[in-house]
């Protein structure tokens, strides 16, 4: 690898860590003032920074024991946990008459496309099915959930930690959905757009989505030092 390659790799990761840590420091700063919804959003990043970091340990471990670099397995696992939590997180919001129907459907329908995957190609190939599935579901219910918060706050766009919450979430999953599903057609007939739109996922709108979280928990803790000093 030549030391441009090993520069961009450390300033991905360093970006990378920096947006993860964030919305960790600010979730934490306002943890007192959270409800059920950004709580569980919190719980989400602190599982995800532990894989993020559980997945780099694992890849070191196979590269300096000239192991085949494979931590599929690992991240298929995250998929169940990060579907669940948002969903989860999802259902608390949403109105009555709805939260079952939309959560818990989704939710049910990912676990059925993710155990047919696996029981077919196994837990060590990466289940595109699965996270397609997953990314369709999480993109309609938090468009509702996204609905539902301004039909009940009516506050502006740019004042409501929820919406830029949710916008976060919409804009990671729902522009993940048409490359999910081409990823295994572009590795083979267009490797060069296949990398590019992988780092434009998972790079950039991942890091915007925890920055948009991050934002949304410090909206949030200003707000209460601002209830706070008023009283």
């Amino acid at each position: 690898m030549s030391l441009p390659h090993i520069q961009t790799d450390m300033l991905t990761l360093l970006i990378e860590i920096s947006c993860i840590s964030l919305a960790l420091f600010f979730g934490v700063l306002a943890f007192r003032k959270l409800d059920r919804f950004f709580r569980i959003l919190l719980l989400q990043v602190m599982v995800w920074s532990l894989f993020y970091t559980g997945s780099h340990a694992i890849t070191l471990y196979q590269q300096a024991h000239h192991l085949p670099i494979d931590n599929q397995w690992f991240m298929n696992i995250h998929l169940i946990l990060e579907t669940g939590l948002l969903l989860t997180a999802a259902w608390f919001v949403l109105p009555e008459m709805l939260r079952t129907f939309l959560s818990i459907g989704a939710f049910s329908l990912f676990l059925v496309v993710f155990g047919m995957q696996a029981g077919n190609q196994g837990l060590g190939t990466y289940l595109n099915y699965a996270d397609v599935t997953a990314c369709i579901g999480i993109t309609l219910v938090f468009s509702v959930v996204l609905y539902t918060f301004g039909q009940r706050t009516g506050t502006p766009f740019w004042v409501s930690p929820e919406k830029w919450a949710c916008l976060g979430i919409l804009l990671y999953f729902a522009c993940s959905v048409p490359y999910v599903s081409m990823m295994h057609y572009l590795e083979i007939k267009n490797p060069a757009v296949n990398t590019f739109l992988y780092y434009l996922i998972s790079g950039v709108l991942a890091n915007t989505r925890y920055l948009l979280l991050a934002l949304a928990f410090g909206m949030i803790y200003r707000n209460a030092k601002k209830q706070t000093s008023k009283s």
